[in-house]
Protein backbone atom coordinates (compact mmCIF):
# COMPACT_ATOMS: atom_id res chain seq x y z
CA UNK A 1 0.00 0.00 0.00
CA UNK A 2 2.62 2.42 1.19
CA UNK A 3 4.59 1.54 -2.52
CA UNK A 4 1.18 2.49 -4.63
CA UNK A 5 0.94 5.73 -2.59
CA UNK A 6 4.49 6.60 -2.88
CA UNK A 7 4.64 5.69 -6.79
CA UNK A 8 1.02 7.96 -7.21
CA UNK A 9 3.37 10.88 -5.18
CA UNK A 10 6.04 10.82 -7.24
CA UNK A 11 3.63 10.83 -10.64
CA UNK A 12 1.57 13.79 -9.60
CA UNK A 13 5.15 15.58 -8.61
CA UNK A 14 6.39 14.59 -12.02
CA UNK A 15 3.23 15.61 -13.92
CA UNK A 16 3.63 18.97 -11.66
CA UNK A 17 7.27 19.57 -12.92
CA UNK A 18 6.39 19.01 -16.68
CA UNK A 19 3.24 21.36 -16.55
CA UNK A 20 5.33 23.63 -15.30
CA UNK A 21 7.65 23.46 -18.09
CA UNK A 22 5.61 23.40 -20.48
CA UNK A 23 3.90 26.11 -19.04
CA UNK A 24 7.38 28.21 -19.40
CA UNK A 25 7.70 27.01 -22.54
CA UNK A 26 4.55 28.56 -24.01
CA UNK A 27 5.35 32.11 -22.13
CA UNK A 28 8.60 31.94 -23.62
CA UNK A 29 7.37 31.55 -27.19
CA UNK A 30 5.11 34.49 -27.00
CA UNK A 31 7.99 36.48 -25.88
CA UNK A 32 10.24 38.92 -28.03
CA UNK A 33 13.48 37.85 -28.83
CA UNK A 34 16.43 40.23 -27.24
CA UNK A 35 17.63 40.99 -30.28
CA UNK A 36 14.12 42.15 -31.78
CA UNK A 37 13.04 44.29 -28.43
CA UNK A 38 16.83 45.59 -28.33
CA UNK A 39 16.12 46.92 -32.43
CA UNK A 40 12.69 47.97 -31.85
CA UNK A 41 13.60 49.83 -29.02
CA UNK A 42 16.48 51.54 -30.89
CA UNK A 43 14.13 52.56 -33.32
CA UNK A 44 11.57 54.38 -30.64
CA UNK A 45 14.69 56.27 -29.33
CA UNK A 46 15.75 57.30 -32.73
CA UNK A 47 12.35 58.11 -33.84
CA UNK A 48 11.71 60.41 -30.74
CA UNK A 49 14.86 62.10 -31.74
CA UNK A 50 13.23 63.38 -34.41
CA UNK A 51 15.27 60.15 -37.78
CA UNK A 52 12.01 59.37 -39.22
CA UNK A 53 12.94 58.48 -42.23
CA UNK A 54 15.87 56.35 -40.71
CA UNK A 55 13.48 54.71 -38.75
CA UNK A 56 11.35 53.77 -41.71
CA UNK A 57 13.76 52.10 -43.49
CA UNK A 58 14.94 50.48 -40.34
CA UNK A 59 11.06 49.05 -39.66
CA UNK A 60 11.62 48.36 -43.80
CA UNK A 61 14.50 45.94 -42.87
CA UNK A 62 13.15 44.59 -39.99
CA UNK A 63 10.01 43.46 -42.41
CA UNK A 64 11.90 41.74 -45.13
CA UNK A 65 14.07 39.99 -42.49
CA UNK A 66 10.67 38.89 -41.28
CA UNK A 67 9.52 37.86 -44.35
CA UNK A 68 12.75 36.19 -45.40
CA UNK A 69 12.67 33.90 -42.45
CA UNK A 70 9.08 32.91 -41.49
CA UNK A 71 9.78 29.69 -40.41
CA UNK A 72 12.27 30.56 -37.63
CA UNK A 73 10.43 33.31 -36.31
CA UNK A 74 7.51 32.72 -34.24
CA UNK A 75 6.98 36.20 -32.66
CA UNK A 76 6.72 37.35 -36.29
CA UNK A 77 3.16 38.69 -35.47
CA UNK A 78 4.19 40.20 -31.67
CA UNK A 79 7.35 41.95 -33.72
CA UNK A 80 4.90 43.16 -36.45
CA UNK A 81 2.18 45.00 -34.01
CA UNK A 82 5.26 46.49 -32.51
CA UNK A 83 6.73 48.13 -35.85
CA UNK A 84 3.38 48.52 -36.52
CA UNK A 85 2.63 50.92 -33.25
CA UNK A 86 6.01 52.55 -34.25
CA UNK A 87 5.06 53.85 -37.64
CA UNK A 88 1.67 55.08 -36.06
CA UNK A 89 3.67 57.71 -34.27
CA UNK A 90 5.57 58.44 -37.35
CA UNK A 91 3.73 62.01 -39.11
CA UNK A 92 3.88 61.46 -41.90
CA UNK A 93 2.86 57.45 -42.78
CA UNK A 94 -0.63 57.80 -41.09
CA UNK A 95 -1.36 60.72 -43.76
CA UNK A 96 0.10 58.71 -46.57
CA UNK A 97 -2.03 55.81 -46.10
CA UNK A 98 -4.98 57.76 -45.19
CA UNK A 99 -3.94 60.14 -48.45
CA UNK A 100 -4.15 56.70 -50.73
CA UNK A 101 -7.27 55.43 -49.20
CA UNK A 102 -9.08 58.59 -49.74
CA UNK A 103 -8.09 59.11 -53.35
CA UNK A 104 -8.61 55.08 -53.85
CA UNK A 105 -12.15 55.34 -52.29
CA UNK A 106 -13.13 58.11 -55.30
CA UNK A 107 -11.23 55.88 -58.18
CA UNK A 108 -9.90 52.87 -58.82
CA UNK A 109 -6.16 53.80 -57.93
CA UNK A 110 -3.33 56.51 -57.78
CA UNK A 111 -0.12 56.94 -59.18
CA UNK A 112 2.59 57.63 -56.51
CA UNK A 113 3.44 61.00 -58.67
CA UNK A 114 0.10 62.17 -57.70
CA UNK A 115 0.19 61.46 -54.77
CA UNK A 116 3.35 63.51 -53.79
CA UNK A 117 1.84 66.48 -56.01
CA UNK A 118 -1.05 66.55 -54.31
CA UNK A 119 0.49 66.19 -50.69
CA UNK A 120 3.13 67.68 -49.02
CA UNK A 121 5.89 64.81 -48.59
CA UNK A 122 8.42 64.17 -50.65
CA UNK A 123 8.55 61.10 -53.11
CA UNK A 124 11.02 59.32 -51.38
CA UNK A 125 8.89 59.22 -48.09
CA UNK A 126 5.97 58.59 -50.28
CA UNK A 127 7.50 55.56 -51.62
CA UNK A 128 9.02 54.36 -48.05
CA UNK A 129 5.38 54.51 -47.06
CA UNK A 130 4.45 52.65 -49.88
CA UNK A 131 6.69 49.92 -49.43
CA UNK A 132 5.55 49.51 -45.67
CA UNK A 133 1.79 50.03 -46.04
CA UNK A 134 2.27 47.18 -48.69
CA UNK A 135 3.89 44.73 -46.03
CA UNK A 136 1.34 45.43 -43.85
CA UNK A 137 -1.34 44.54 -46.17
CA UNK A 138 -3.14 48.09 -46.26
CA UNK A 139 -2.26 48.77 -50.17
CA UNK A 140 -0.92 47.24 -53.38
CA UNK A 141 1.45 48.17 -55.52
CA UNK A 142 1.72 47.75 -59.20
CA UNK A 143 3.51 49.13 -62.32
CA UNK A 144 1.65 50.64 -65.46
CA UNK A 145 3.05 52.35 -67.86
CA UNK A 146 6.36 53.54 -66.03
CA UNK A 147 4.75 54.66 -63.50
CA UNK A 148 4.14 53.07 -59.91
CA UNK A 149 0.17 52.70 -59.06
CA UNK A 150 -1.10 51.99 -55.43
CA UNK A 151 -4.79 50.62 -55.14
CA UNK A 152 -5.62 51.04 -51.27
CA UNK A 153 -6.56 47.54 -49.77
CA UNK A 154 -9.45 47.69 -46.75
CA UNK A 155 -8.55 44.78 -45.38
CA UNK A 156 -5.69 45.38 -43.21
CA UNK A 157 -3.61 42.30 -42.17
CA UNK A 158 -2.39 44.48 -38.72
Amino acid sequence: MDAHLFAAVGLLAVGMIVWQAWRERAVERRRIPADWLASIERMSREQSQGHHRQVRENIRQACMRLERYPKKSTQAPHVRVRLAALLQRDPIYPGVVRAIRAACASGAEISETTLCVSSDYLLEDIRQCMALAEYFGQIERHARGGDLMVAASFHPTV
